[in-house]
């Protein structure tokens, strides 16, 4: 699997807004109105997760999740965030 340069991660972060390079991973923050609806998110990415083989760093502090992600296996941010952090935008918030 093909490892993105930072100039091509750069070019996909310009069609994804909401989610900025933070260290080696892809990372965004959501904010919910209670813990509760922040776990049903959680759990709606986990079965996205699961269908794409793919499983970001989750964390959850209260109504505050945060993902992170790269490819394991490749070493480095591939096309295969990018499908993820596209499909995670689409849950219905």
């Amino acid at each position: 699997m093909y490892v993105l340069s930072n100039n091509e991660i750069k070019q996909e972060l310009n069609q994804y807004p909401l989610w900025e390079l933070k260290e080696e991973y892809i990372y965004r923050e959501f904010k919910f109105s209670t813990f509760h609806k922040a776990i049903l998110f959680i759990n709606k990415v986990a079965a996205i997760a699961e269908e794409q083989k793919h499983h970001p760093v989750i964390t959850n502090s209260y109504s505050t999740v945060e993902i992170k992600m790269h490819t394991h296996d490749a070493g480095g941010i591939t096309k295969k965030d990018f499908t993820l952090a596209l499909a995670i935008n689409q849950i219905e918030l």
